[in-house]
């Protein structure tokens, strides 16, 4: 059984994105994975669909009020089941406070009930508390996603120290694997901090580098893994890599399994790119002087790429784009908003909201 930490103590960074596509594309190589939701917030089992806050979790076999089997939803994707988390793992630290063996909780569950699984994949909190160490106990090794910051560096480094303290209590080895994440490696900052983590510190560094697209937030918000949401998409097909160096490392075979037929038919049969499309956008209910739009789907340059058509005061916007799921907002007189004639949306970066447009495949 391959236990992998998914650790850093720092928020943001990509964590619970990797813990869920990784977890994905394993269960798509037909390996049987365990993904543990240790994060009180439990965004790995949101990512995943599994909004029920009152399900029971870890909290509630480390009490003894549930056995390990109990808690464990199977088959939440092909071939990954999940130990989901909810609010009351934020009181694992003082219930475990002060009883033997308080950082072996987890390792002896999995020691117990864990023998089902080839990979066990362990979505650790942002905070080097009990949860982390009960998770760095238990792991056999530790991947540590890292985005292009200031603080990477100490980051990784704090986590350096804490599983070195463990190595030396406990007599075993917990490598480190650092995956850089959110990366453009054409930038001179990313490569700054790639250079200065193979050079100061002990740790691995992951031949994959994950790309920032915002199909990974949206996949998020719909609960579902980018091999389902946006297997074309940049990150997706970075994590399939990040399967194939994670089995290899482990003498496993990396064979992916062949595509269905109706994705090859959807793909352009020079480029091997999705085939673009016409779409027509109707806007019949807004009273401008000038409406314009922007989105994934022409780099956000207000009505790039896009024809204009306003016949007697309904607005309508012509333009060609692959079939997707896209984020867009419209212009209304200069100044920007989301649609008010869609009610499909999702959170924006800025915090404010952008309008969903899906275009699905023509046949």
């Amino acid at each position: 059984m391959n236990t992998i930490a998914i650790a850093n103590q720092k928020g943001g960074c990509g964590k619970t994105t990797t813990a869920i596509n990784l977890a994905a594309e394993l269960g798509r190589r037909n390996k049987q994975v365990l993904l543990i939701d240790m994060d009180p917030q439990g965004h790995a089992s949101l990512g995943l669909g599994i909004g029920d806050r009152d399900l029971p979790g870890l909290y509630e076999v480390f009490s003894d009020e549930l056995s390990f089997y109990d808690v464990v939803l199977s088959d939440v994707i092909p071939g990954v089941d999940l130990l989901p988390a909810n609010i009351a793992l934020a009181a694992v630290e003082p219930l475990l406070t002060g009883q033997p063996g308080r950082e072996r909780q987890l390792l002896e569950q999995l020691e117990k009930s864990g023998e089902l699984y080839d990979h066990v994949l362990i979505d650790c909190p942002p905070s080097l508390g009990l949860l982390s160490i009960n998770a760095l106990r238990a792991a056999g090794q530790v991947l540590a996603p890292v985005e292009a910051s200031l603080f990477a560096l100490d980051g990784i480094q704090q986590l350096h120290e804490i599983t070195t303290m463990l190595c030396e209590k406990y007599h075993y080895d917990l490598p480190i694997r650092v995956l850089p994440v959110m990366f453009d490696s054409h930038t001179r900052f990313a490569q700054t901090i790639l250079k200065q983590i193979r050079e100061q510190l002990p740790v691995g560094l992951s031949g994959v580098q994950i790309r920032h697209t915002v199909r990974a937030r949206e996949a998020a918000w719909f609960g579902k893994p980018l091999i389902d949401y946006a297997p074309h998409s940049t990150a997706a097909l970075d994590f399939q890599r990040l399967a194939d160096e994670i089995l290899a490392a482990n003498g496993q075979a990396v064979a992916i399994p062949l595509t269905e037929d109706h994705e090859e038919n959807d793909m352009d049969p020079i480029s091997k790119k999705p085939q673009r499309q016409m779409v027509v956008m109707n806007f019949d209910e807004i009273d401008c002087k000038r409406l314009q739009l922007a989105g994934d789907f022409n780099n956000w340059i207000p009505d790039h790429d896009i024809e204009t058509r306003n016949i007697n005061g309904h607005w309508q916007k012509v333009f060609t784009a692959a079939p997707g799921v896209y984020e867009y907002r419209i212009v209304v007189d200069g100044k920007w908003q989301q649609d008010p004639t869609n009610s499909s949306e999702i959170p924006n970066e800025l915090g404010g909201i952008n309008s969903l447009l899906q275009i699905p495949v023509h046949h």
